[in-house]
């Protein structure tokens, strides 16, 4: 059942901020977010030196199955279908299929920062960055606000479970 508040955020930011600018930034923001865009920047990291720099990458790709595994088996568990399914006038801007909760893009860029955050002391950029590309899943008409809180939920404590496994093996 969809909460009036979800309703209510959703066509705030779906149809309220529609912009022209947003319609060009906010799909390729989205993809930072995607498992596969992550997945080659953690295999191209692999290929660096240094012993930081290479076990962020393993780390990296131990998140990215753990969130995208979690996140797969909740899609088909709840099965909640996506908002331009079940909502009219959705301002849908790219094309997705499967279901809807949680937000898949959401848990694996959460994960990266909540990771990333073990090696920057600037890290509250990053998750400029992740909440960014949350906002764009619901811009783009995609995932309600409670997919992305859900998958944000989900990459936040795979990325600190990453985190504590860097600490325990990497001095």
């Amino acid at each position: 059942m969809l909460s009036t508040f979800d309703k209510s955020l959703f066509y705030l930011i779906n149809k309220d901020c529609s912009n022209r600018f947003f319609n060009v930034v906010m799909p390729l923001l989205s993809e930072l977010g995607d498992w596969k865009v992550l997945l080659v920047i953690a295999i191209i990291l692999l290929f660096f030196k240094g012993k930081k720099v290479r076990t962020f990458s393993i780390l990296l790709l131990i998140g990215i199955l753990a969130s995208s595994g979690i996140v797969y088996i909740l899609k088909i568990w709840i099965a909640r279908p996506r908002p331009f399914i079940v909502l009219p006038d959705v301002n849908l801007l790219v094309k997705e299929n499967g279901f809807s909760f949680p937000s898949g893009h959401a848990a694996c860029i959460f994960m990266a920062t909540g990771l990333l955050s073990a090696y920057s002391k600037r890290f509250y950029y990053f998750y400029l960055l992740a909440f960014a590309v949350a906002f764009s899943r619901i811009y783009l008409g995609v995932h309600f606000p409670s997919d992305v809180i859900g998958g944000a939920l989900i990459g936040t404590i795979i990325g600190q479970c990453c985190k504590k496994i860097s600490f325990t093996f990497v001095p």
